[in-house]
C-alpha cells in the first residue's frame, strides 16, 4: 500500500466512509484489503490529526474516502 500526501486527506472524504462501522472482526480483513489504497501517519495531517493512529484510504465504486486505525488496527488489519 502506497504512503500518501496529506493533502488527500480532506473532510469531505472523511465523511464519505461508509464501508464498515466495526473494525476488530476477522470478516473484515479482506474488506480492508481489497479497498485500502493508500495510507499516512495520521499525526500528520490537517484534517483531523491523531496521535498513535494513520489515517487509511479507501476506494470503492470510484469514491475516496479515510478513516482513522490505531497503529495496532493498522497492523493487524493492513499487515503493515
Amino acid at each position: 500500500m502506497e504512503r500518501l500526501q496529506e493533502d488527500s486527506f480532506t473532510w469531505s472524504r472523511w465523511r464519505a466512509f461508509n464501508l464498515v462501522s466495526g473494525r476488530y472482526f476477522d470478516e473484515y480483513k479482506n474488506l480492508f484489503k481489497k479497498y485500502a489504497v493508500g495510507y499516512i501517519d495520521a499525526e500528520r495531517l490537517r484534517c483531523r490529526p491523531k496521535c498513535n493512529h494513520y489515517a487509511v484510504m479507501f476506494l470503492k465504486d470510484d469514491v475516496f474516502s479515510w478513516v482513522h486505525l490505531t497503529s495496532d488496527e493498522f497492523k493487524d488489519l493492513i499487515g503493515e
